[in-house]
């Protein structure tokens, strides 16, 4: 997580487009582009925006993965449905949420709030996805296998 505002300063780079520019062209304010410059953390949907703009997963616009298409991506998300697959996870790796909560260090009643169908922070959907081994976008349905590649 540390390292994305340094992707992100490669991927504009790389891209030979502007902060400024790329703020307006997705529709995301420009303060809040430069605060990702800073090391501030976008939400779900401008992390979506920002991965389909550069056309890369969510693993490697937080530099999880070092490839851009280490899976395939569908450009639209659905947030709800990681309840869902975070309890399948749960399930199939026979560990509890209180233990999850425990070892990446966020409130056991975000289950709750998860489970009324609150989105997760993406600080926090990131650590899941690493801590399960699962790609972000497994998690907001934008992934197209089920399981990283």
């Amino acid at each position: 997580i540390v390292e994305f505002k340094e992707r992100f300063k490669d991927l504009l780079d790389e891209n030979d487009i502007s902060a400024k520019k790329l703020g307006n062209l997705l529709g995301i304010d420009h303060s809040s582009i430069y605060f990702y410059l800073q090391g501030s953390l976008p939400n779900i949907e401008n992390a979506v925006k920002l991965a389909n703009y550069f056309k890369c997963t969510l693993n490697y616009l937080f530099c999880i993965d070092f490839y851009p298409d280490e899976y395939e991506v569908k450009t639209t998300y659905n947030s709800q449905v990681f309840f869902d697959r975070y309890n399948f996870l749960l399930e199939t790796k026979n560990v509890s949420h209180y233990r999850v909560s425990k070892d990446l260090g966020f409130g056991n009643s975000s289950y709750k709030k998860w489970e009324q169908g609150s989105e997760p922070k993406l600080e926090t959907l990131v650590k899941i996805a690493v801590y399960f081994n699962y790609n972000i976008d497994f998690f907001i349905d934008r992934a197209v296998e089920k399981e990283k590649l």
